[in-house]
């Protein structure tokens, strides 16, 4: 599986917007065009232009083989990678982040609650017995510096085998969408 490491804040923050996220993707897996994700996304072609130019412009996007087809030319593109990962540098105050940085935190958080308010309201609406709420855990451990680099390790190897189950070609009907957010970090001390 293949890596892309955001060093830059520009592209963060289009991996943080809903609609780019959900447009990477429709573009993950097999090259496709715009036309292709935009009918599995069920909007218009042309509302995805822009998005797709910002995504391509950013290097999070690579146009992969052109088509002529029917008097107009038909482009493929595809995502640079399999999974995309944050820089951590990127947020730290040496990098010059600072308050793009902050608020790129915001919105990745903003994105989820706003997710997750909506599934619990659903749920409560018309909960069926057999669906599952969301997992939503906070937690707080301690361990020796090869307890922590161990346990980062297993949830590194646990976000590798859910990318792996985003199979290309399979049936939308058969499947059912998922979403997480996942942070890990070292906090200060308590008092």
């Amino acid at each position: 599986m293949d890596t892309y490491i955001v060093k830059r804040l520009e592209q963060a923050k289009l991996l943080t917007d809903p609609f780019k996220l959900r447009l990477i993707e429709g573009f993950a897996g097999a090259p496709a065009t715009t036309k292709q994700v935009a009918d599995k996304m069920g909007e218009k072609a042309p509302r995805l232009y822009r998005h797709v130019d910002a995504l391509v412009d950013e290097g999070l996007l690579v146009l992969v083989e052109e088509k002529p087809k029917r008097g107009t030319i038909e482009r493929y593109y595809k995502t640079v990678a399999d999974r995309f990962e944050v820089d951590p540098e990127l947020f730290s105050p040496i990098s010059g982040g600072g308050d793009d940085a902050a608020e790129l935190m915001r919105s990745i958080f903003r994105d989820t609650e706003s997710d997750l308010v909506r599934l619990f309201a659903e749920s409560a609406d018309n909960k069926p017995e057999t669906e599952e709420l969301p997992l939503v855990v906070k937690f707080a451990i301690r361990g020796t510096p090869d307890d922590i680099e161990q346990l980062r390790g297993k949830l590194e190897s646990l976000l590798e085998e859910c990318n792996s189950l985003s199979s290309e070609g399979e049936d939308p009907e058969a499947t059912e969408s998922y979403a997480g957010l996942l942070t890990f970090y070292r906090r200060p001390d308590p008092i």
